[in-house]
């Protein structure tokens, strides 16, 4: 820009001298700048990070620092606009859910992906309800890796792949940092987000909250959301890390109800339900060991929990009949109360290690997972004829009230083999080893009908590989099995006239990749 202004400045300069000074005129030759502007915000993995491969996997890596993205309202489909066959909706406008998937799975909160915060689990129940409820702000988050589904064997067994969220590190030169983004927008939008660093010796911390209120764009839409978070980091050795963090979400949404497509064209902003509403509460504890034992190895061991409710109270109704007050009673209806209660406990061990052969060095992760989980389902409840976010029974009881327990064991290895400098391909195994057993009652329901038992063993194996191209591009291919296990509402029979089949089984299949990347 500089040189444009100098050469315009010339050339204006020039042509008043030409009046008075013919002879000392110059006509000077264009200048032509060019520039290139180099995509940095989507990224890929390196091919060994932490205790995971991902070489001869399709990855990407979100930097939200220089993403450009409404961060504060998190529409998933601005944060993953650059990210080939990921398929996005927003169920409610609100951005206090993403719901996305991959390759024409089904995008519903996210239950096809194995979800982790800074490599903790956050999935609600990978077994009863795989949906990931916690919701992180995007202004905690440094950046989004996105691992596909041939990943599988390293982390679970989802088709969709892995999807983890890397929150901010502390400010590593302060004690005490502050730090406040408070944004206000259409429909009411208003938010802010707060949060404290430092580091002081051999201890770090990391806190932070966020609250946010938006009235919607349609009627009866309004939502009000909360999340905290306090992580606190001890360096034991130069070697030995502890972490131990607790994270929460929490949001109340008023649903507005479904529209026709008559009633969309004539208003889309109209509302057909006034006293609906939809609360997940999340509790996500942990306490992670990062050890590196040598200058080959590397150890991290993992523990945390999914502690919180799913609960609903609705006018269930279709779209077509109308919640109206009854003439007679001069009340509304009862609305239906359904409540998700979540305990679900998850450990895991991983390794990593590096070794030379063939003058080159090779990789072998390997680990140890171990899942317990009880999804308590109470549904059917009699609500009040309120219209304000009400959980209370007016009848004690629930139509279902149902468990959901499993314990499952998996044992994972992965070898990268370093075949020439440029050529590398990866074996991988994991086995699954659990059982899900579902128990409760069913209003009006034979009791030795419900109880069921559901085993997941599974052999999965996968075979990956890279070729470097040039120092920026490389190929890879991949293919890896996965399953997908039954779920909770897939067995509990909705009517006196279903029968929940006993011997159904876990959905099995793989998941196959090719591609050339790099810039």
């Amino acid at each position: 820009m500089k040189a444009i202004c100098t050469v315009i400045f010339t050339l204006i300069s020039f042509t008043g001298l030409t009046q008075t000074l013919p002879d000392s005129s110059k006509t000077l030759n264009e200048i032509i700048i060019k520039g290139i502007r180099k995509q940095r915000d989507i990224s890929r993995m390196d091919s060994v990070k932490g205790t995971f491969i991902y070489s001869g996997k399709k990855n990407e890596v979100i930097d939200l620092n220089t993403h450009d993205a409404a961060v504060t309202e998190k529409y998933g489909r601005q944060i993953f606009a650059k990210i080939p066959g990921v398929f996005v909706y927003d169920m409610d406008g609100t951005g206090n859910q993403i719901n996305i998937s991959a390759r024409g799975l089904d995008p519903h909160r996210g239950w096809e992906f194995n979800i982790r915060k800074d490599g903790i689990l956050t999935n609600s129940d990978m077994y009863g309800y795989p949906a990931s409820h916690y919701n992180i702000p995007l202004e905690a988050v440094d950046r989004i890796e996105l691992v596909r589904g041939t990943g599988s064997l390293q982390y679970g067994g989802q088709f969709g792949g892995m999807l983890n969220y890397v929150s901010k590190e502390p400010d590593s030169a302060r004690a005490f940092t502050f730090e406040s983004i408070n944004t206000a927008g259409s429909y009411g939008l208003l938010s802010t987000f707060n949060s404290i660093s430092g580091t002081k010796g051999k201890f770090k911390y990391y806190a932070w909250f966020n609250n946010k209120d938006i009235q919607g764009y349609r009627k009866n839409s309004d939502s009000r959301y909360d999340a905290q978070n306090i992580s606190l980091f001890y360096q034991l050795h130069s070697n030995l890390l502890i972490k131990a963090e607790w994270t929460r979400s929490n949001f109340t949404i008023h649903l507005a109800g479904p529209l026709t497509d008559a009633m969309f064209r004539a208003d889309p902003r109209s509302s057909t339900r006034s006293r609906n509403y939809y609360n997940p509460e999340i509790n996500v504890p942990s306490v992670s060991l990062d050890w590196k034992a040598g200058g080959k190895t590397q150890l991290r061991l993992t523990t945390s929990a999914i502690l919180g409710a799913r609960n609903s109270v609705l006018f269930d109704k279709p779209t077509t009949t109308q919640d109206l007050i009854d003439p007679l009673t001069k009340e509304y209806a009862n609305r239906q109360v359904d409540i998700d209660h979540f305990n679900s406990y998850t450990s895991e061990l991983r390794l990593l290690h590096s070794y030379s052969l063939f003058n080159l060095t090779s990789n072998l992760a390997a680990g140890i997972q171990y899942l317990n989980n009880d999804l308590h389902r109470q549904q059917l409840g009699k609500g009040t004829t309120g219209s304000d976010y009400d959980l209370s029974l007016v009848t004690p009881g629930w139509g279902r009230d149902m468990h959901f327990k499993t314990g499952n064991v998996a044992f994972f290895a992965e070898n990268r083999w370093s075949l020439l400098p440029e050529l590398s391909i990866n074996t991988g195994i994991r086995v699954e080893l659990g059982e899900t057993r579902m128990t409760g009652i069913i209003n009006n329901y034979p009791d030795n009908a419900i109880p069921n038992s559901i085993k997941h063993q599974f052999p999965l194996f996968g075979v990956n590989a890279q070729y470097n191209l040039i120092k920026d591009i490389n190929m890879y291919a991949g293919w890896s099995q996965a399953y997908r296990p039954v779920i909770f509402k897939d067995i509990i029979p909705t009517s006196v006239y279903e029968i929940a089949d006993k011997k159904l089984k876990d959905a099995e299949g793989y998941n196959l990749e090719a591609g050339v990347r790099g810039d």
